[in-house]
Order: C-alpha cells, then sequence, then structure tokens
C-alpha cells in the first residue's frame, strides 16, 4: 500500500474513535420541560423540549394563574437547516428538573450549579422561584450560577427580554444550559474554557511559526499563505468558543459576536484557498483550473461582504441567509478540493500526497459534528479537532521542506566549499593577502596592486628532450611527481607558486627577507633534486637537473582576462628578468643565479658562498645586467673546485672589462683547467676570442 494511503487510513483511524468517545449522542434530557438528574452521572445538558411562555413569568405567576405552555426545541445542531425563528417579544422558559434519589435515603442538599455561556442575553433566572441573577440590578453576570438544592425537583426559569437570548432561536453559535453539582459544572466550565483557549491560541502559535519562516525564507510564498490561514482560524475559533469565554469574560454582545464568527469563518476559507492558490500556482495554468481557483479566492470575499452589510443594516436573517449560502459554497469547495488533491496525489505529486490525508481529517471531523450533533464535544471542539489534526500534517509538510531545503542549503554549502578549496588551489592565499581580499569570491576583473617583491623562476634543464621520450600520461606523472617535492619548499621558505609553465616555475616572495628566502627555496630544491635522482636512479631513469633565476623588483599583481576566463598574473619587466637569469643559468649550466638588484637586497651577502658572474647580455634588454651565482648546495666536490678557482674567475672578470682579453682568457683557462665543466669560463673564453677577431679585422 503507498504510503500516503496509509496515512489517509491511520489519521481516520485514530480520529473516528477518538471523536466517537468524546462525541457520543446526546438523547435530550428534557421532553416537554422535564427531566430527571442522577447524582455522580455528571453534568445534564438540558437539550430537548422546554415549556416557553409569552412574556416574563414566574413559578408564583404560573401557579396562580395556570396556562398552557408552548414548547421550544433546543438543540446543539445548527438551527440553520430547520430554518427555525423564535417568536418576538418577551420570553420565559422553563425546565423542572427532578432529582433521583439514592437508594435507601432522601435526597440530600447539594450544592448545585448552572452554567450558562450567554446569561447577560437573559433578564434573569430563578431557581424554585428563587431569583439568582437579575440583569436589571446586576448587570454583571457571575460565571456560574450557584444554589442549594434541598428538594426532590427544581424548576429553572429563565426570562428574555425583547431582543434577547432565543434557546431555540436562529444562531450560528447555539445557546445551551448546563446543570450539575457545582463542583462538576465548574470543573466542566475550566475545561472546555481551557480547551476554547488552547484552540485560538495553537493557531495563533502556528502562524506566528510559519511567520517567522516566512521571514527567513520569503521565495516561499506557502509560509506566509499558510500563516495567514492559521491567524484566519485563530480568529474564527475565537469567535465560535466565544459563547464559552463570554462566560468567563462578558462583555461582547451575541450580535456582534455572531457577525464576527461569520466573517472570520469566510476569512478562514479565504485562507485556506490563497494557500492551495499559492502551492499549486503554477500547475493552475489551464482556462477552467483558473477560472476555478479565482473563484475560491473571490467568493469568500463576497460573502463577507454580504455578511458585513447584513450586520450594517441590523439584517440579522440575511446574515443568517449569507452565512447558510456560505456553508454550502465551502462544502462545494472542500469537495473539489479533495477531488483536485486525490487527482494529483494519484500521479505521485507530494504536497497532494500529505495535503489528501490532512484534508480527509476535516471531512471526517465534519461529518462526526453533523452526525453526533446533539453533543457537547462535537459541537465545539470534534470540527476544531479536525482542523488541528489537518494544520499539524501541514506543518509537518512545511517543516519537511525546511529540512529538505536545509539539507539541500548544506549539500550545497559543502559542494560550494570544495569549489572553493578547489579554487584556492588554482589562486594562491598570498595573492588574496597581497590585493587585500578575504576570500576568491571576492575578486574581480581589474584588480591590482603594485608591489615590490622577489620573483623566483626555475626550470628542468633539457625537459624537451626527456618529455619526448614519454608518453603523454608519463609526462604528466613526472611533472606532478617533481612538483610534489619541490613546491613545497616553496611554501615553506615564505613563497607562493604564482603559476605552472610546463615544467618550469614562477614563484614570488615579499617583504625585505624575500632574496634571502628565495635563495633557501633554491638551494633546498637543487638539494630536493638530488635526492629526487638517487630514486629515480633506481627506477632506471635518467637524472634531471635544474637551474632557477632570483630578481628583485616591482611589480603589478592582479586579475586580467574577460569576464566568463579571468586569471591571476604578474606583469612586469622584473618578471621578464627573471626568466632570463633562469636562462643564464641553463646557458652556464650553474644552478642558482641572481640579480644584482636580489643581491644588493641580501640581508647578509656574505652569508652565500656566491662568485660574480659579471655583466651580461640578456635577450629582450638593451642594457647588461650583472648577475651573480649563488654556489650553496652544489655537489662538494664540484663547490670545492670552484671556491678553490674563484679568485681567478673574478681576475679574468675584471680584465674582461678592462677588454684586456688575452689576460682574460688567461684566468678563464686556469679555472677550466681545475673545473671543465664551467661555461661560464667557457663562455667568457669563447667572447675574448670573438672581441679579438673583431679588433683584428678593424
Amino acid at each position: 500500500m503507498a504510503p500516503w494511503k496509509a496515512l489517509i487510513l491511520a489519521a481516520v483511524a485514530c480520529l473516528v474513535p477518538a471523536s466517537c468517545s468524546l462525541a457520543r449522542p446526546v438523547v435530550p434530557a428534557l421532553s416537554a420541560g422535564r427531566a430527571e438528574y442522577a447524582p455522580k452521572r455528571g453534568p445534564l445538558l438540558l437539550l430537548g423540549t422546554w415549556e416557553r411562555y409569552r412574556g416574563l413569568l414566574t413559578d408564583a405567576a404560573l401557579a396562580s394563574s395556570p396556562r398552557e405552555p408552548e414548547f421550544a426545541e433546543v438543540s446543539l445542531r445548527s438551527s440553520l437547516a430547520a430554518g427555525a425563528k423564535a417568536p418576538e417579544g418577551m420570553l420565559t422558559y422553563r425546565a423542572r428538573v427532578s432529582l433521583v434519589q439514592p437508594a435507601g435515603g432522601a435526597f440530600p442538599e447539594r450544592r448545585m450549579a448552572l452554567f450558562i455561556p450567554w446569561l447577560a442575553g437573559f433578564s434573569a433566572v430563578y431557581v424554585n422561584g428563587v431569583p439568582l441573577y437579575d440583569r436589571r440590578s446586576d448587570p454583571t453576570p457571575p460565571p456560574l450560577v450557584i444554589f442549594d438544592a434541598a428538594g426532590a425537583e427544581l424548576s429553572i426559569v429563565l426570562q428574555s427580554e425583547e431582543g434577547g437570548i432565543r434557546l431555540e432561536g436562529s444562531s450560528l453559535v447555539p445557546a445551551f444550559v448546563l446543570f450539575g453539582e457545582a463542583g462538576e459544572v465548574n470543573a466542566f466550565q475550566i475545561l472546555t474554557i481551557g480547551l476554547a483557549i488552547f484552540q485560538t491560541g495553537y493557531f495563533l502559535l502556528v502562524g506566528l511559526l510559519m511567520f517567522l519562516l516566512f521571514l527567513n525564507w520569503r521565495k516561499n510564498g506557502e509560509f506566509l499563505a499558510f500563516a495567514l490561514y492559521m491567524f484566519s482560524a485563530s480568529l474564527f475559533y475565537a469567535f465560535k468558543n466565544g459563547a464559552l469565554l463570554q462566560a468567563t469574560f462578558p462583555g461582547m454582545g451575541s450580535g456582534a459576536l455572531q457577525t464576527g464568527y461569520s466573517l472570520a469563518m469566510d476569512l478562514q476559507y479565504l485562507g485556506l484557498a490563497f494557500f492551495l492558490f499559492t502551492l499549486y500556482r503554477p500547475r493552475l495554468k489551464s482556462g477552467p483550473a483558473r477560472v476555478a481557483a479565482l473563484a475560491s479566492l473571490a467568493m469568500p470575499v463576497l460573502l463577507a461582504a454580504a455578511a458585513g452589510a447584513s450586520a450594517l443594516l441590523g439584517e440579522a436573517g440575511a446574515g443568517l441567509l449569507v452565512h447558510e449560502a456560505g456553508i454550502v459554497w465551502y462544502s462545494l469547495f472542500g469537495v473539489a478540493a479533495l477531488a483536485f488533491l486525490a487527482v494529483h496525489a494519484a500521479r505521485g505529486e507530494p504536497r497532494a500526497r500529505w495535503l489528501l490525508p490532512a484534508f480527509a481529517l476535516v471531512g471526517v471531523a465534519i461529518v462526526l459534528k453533523q452526525t453526533l450533533g446533539d453533543s457537547f464535544a462535537s459541537a465545539f471542539f470534534i470540527e476544531p479537532a479536525g482542523t488541528v489534526a489537518f494544520s499539524f500534517i501541514v506543518v509537518l509538510m512545511l517543516v519537511r521542506k525546511v529540512g529538505d531545503m536545509f539539507e539541500a542549503e548544506e549539500s550545497l554549502s559543502d559542494y560550494i566549499t570544495e569549489v572553493t578549496d578547489t579554487v584556492r588551489s588554482f589562486i594562491p592565499r598570498e595573492f588574496l593577502i597581497a590585493l587585500e581580499k578575504a576570500d576568491v569570491t571576492d575578486l574581480r576583473l581589474g584588480d591590482h596592486v603594485r608591489k615590490e617583491m622577489t620573483i623566483f623562476f626555475s626550470d628542468i634543464r633539457a625537459f624537451t628532450e626527456l618529455s619526448e621520450r614519454l608518453t603523454p600520461e608519463e609526462n604528466f606523472a613526472f611533472i606532478n611527481s617533481y612538483l610534489s617535492r619541490v613546491v613545497p619548499i616553496i611554501q615553506e621558505t615564505g613563497g607562493f607558486v604564482d603559476k605552472y609553465i610546463g615544467d618550469a616555475i614562477m614563484a614570488l616572495f615579499s617583504g625585505p627577507s624575500g632574496p634571502d628566502n628565495a635563495i633557501r627555496a633554491a638551494v633546498a630544491m637543487q638539494a630536493k633534486v638530488t635526492e629526487y635522482n638517487g630514486h629515480r636512479a633506481k627506477m632506471g631513469y635518467r637524472p634531471i637537473y635544474m637551474g632557477v633565476g632570483i630578481h628583485t623588483g616591482d611589480l603589478m599583481l592582479g586579475v586580467v582576462g574577460v569576464k566568463d576566463r579571468m586569471e591571476n598574473t604578474v606583469i612586469s619587466d622584473a618578471v621578464n628578468l627573471s626568466s632570463r637569469l633562469q636562462a643564464i643559468a641553463k646557458q652556464f649550466a650553474i644552478g642558482v643565479v641572481i640579480s644584482e638588484q636580489a643581491f644588493k637586497d641580501l640581508a647578509d651577502p656574505g652569508a652565500h658562498t656566491y662568485r660574480a658572474l659579471g655583466v651580461v647580455k640578456v635577450k629582450g634588454k638593451a642594457a647588461p645586467i650583472s648577475a651573480y651565482e649563488i654556489m650553496d648546495g652544489i655537489e662538494p666536490e664540484l663547490f670545492e673546485r670552484k671556491v678553490r678557482t674563484s679568485t681567478d674567475f673574478e681576475m679574468g672578470i675584471v680584465a674582461y672589462r678592462k677588454k684586456d682579453f688575452g689576460d682574460a682568457m688567461h684566468y678563464f683557462k686556469r679555472v677550466l683547467a681545475v673545473v671543465p665543466e664551467d661555461f661560464a669560463s667557457g663562455f667568457y673564453i669563447d667572447r675574448c676570442i670573438q672581441r679579438e677577431v673583431a679588433l683584428a679585422n678593424r
């Protein structure tokens, strides 16, 4: 069985027994104005036929001048359907209650009470000829009419003046009289009034909850629509239970209360229609469906306007007819809504499968109310119980939606976090800090900043030749294996990678310690590559070598591209110079080359072992630049030979600058004799030869 069908059956199965236990049919207590009351059987609801007399009479007047009474049929069922109408003028109602004596003894004197919600609408109340309430002397009625009963029979007389309460009259909220022992009647009054207050408060609180949800999720109009429905239901049941509340909180006349009841009912159905319209508005695109939906919204407004006009004109009868027409229309609306939801539930629509059992519960409650009409509970509490059940299911549906929204939001948040983390791996955190941005989402095309930084450029020697021997998959595996070893060193020494250019790495180091940190990174990377070569040798692979160029200068750090494809980048001549220095390192087969500017910015140049490479012409630069080789970190044996020949190399550079090319070649050859792999010395010897040839040809 489908879950939604099981929900309908379970809901009905729960409501019907509970409703039947609360709303057992009540056999009218009064017959021809007489009833019996037995102790310990609970209060007696004085339904049935009351004696009715024209004029304001008492027991004494009736005893001295006997007359045949009329009989007034009093029921908690709606008198609208029967069209009952009480006579005009002043009326007296009388009921005589026989007190059943206990077995084996006389009926003891007991404290008895009457609970008459519309007590303020009566002129006076007598019990056994004793006036217990007289509106002329005490306009504020007591919550309970309490008296002592000593005899075997009580005569209860209610007097009603012109315009006063009519027990049998057409009324939207039925009048009733409850008789019994004072303690029982008082407990009954407290219970019923408490339930009435609970009904009103429940709908009000649920409405507030839905409204608060709407304030947090304004795109979900169904929260607002259901909040309005709950507010209108709270108002409706406040007026519906006015007969109970008025006994404790007097001051509202029956006419105003019944007019408010009618208007509140129209408002409640308007709220319900608006809620359904909000839920299914996208599905109401066809002409007939749209017309029916608009009619369901317009009719409560028209009925409320008609009821309000009847009240203003003092046409109580017209108001009752308007209300009766509303009952017919709302019944049709309920049937149509059930059919609409049944069709959509059968199609698998989730909301319909929630709402169908909710509407079914309301329908069951209405049927029970009509079937068990001669019951106080059915008249005042069965229908609200159905509405409470309806609202509870709808709240579950909407809370489920809130839960789904939270889950979707959490999933979206997790997805956004993953995307953000992925984007952060493309855009370094230091880049954001430099641009004074909190997150990657704050970046905008054209954001930029000018800073002095140290640019670090590294490259693998003969990578093209190496990659030609590898498949694309092997190339990517090699590159990532290499980067996984050397990039963390850059991060650990205070730098960050700006971009990868194939096998090349461009990194940036900020602050005054940038050149020192860049050299530390370069030296450590050289050592890591030596270690990596050991691993490659075990795998049967060729060793790799790398070179680094370092320069310090001004640059522009920012975001370039187009709106749909942006990228962080560095724009500066300093970047190009760093790349050229790396090319010099490649040409001279040395590890680390730094510019004169970077060398001057070192905290302590003496902390490093270096040699000046002289003034070198680099591609793309009109003027030559001074460069230095950092020898820290190279192989110990090679390091010792270079240090031993560093004086000869420097003397050769000095002679070359003086254009004493013969002397320069002498020194460089001495270097090559000890360090034959010194490409820098070989480079200068070639240049000296070229210069001497050029001078000879002049």
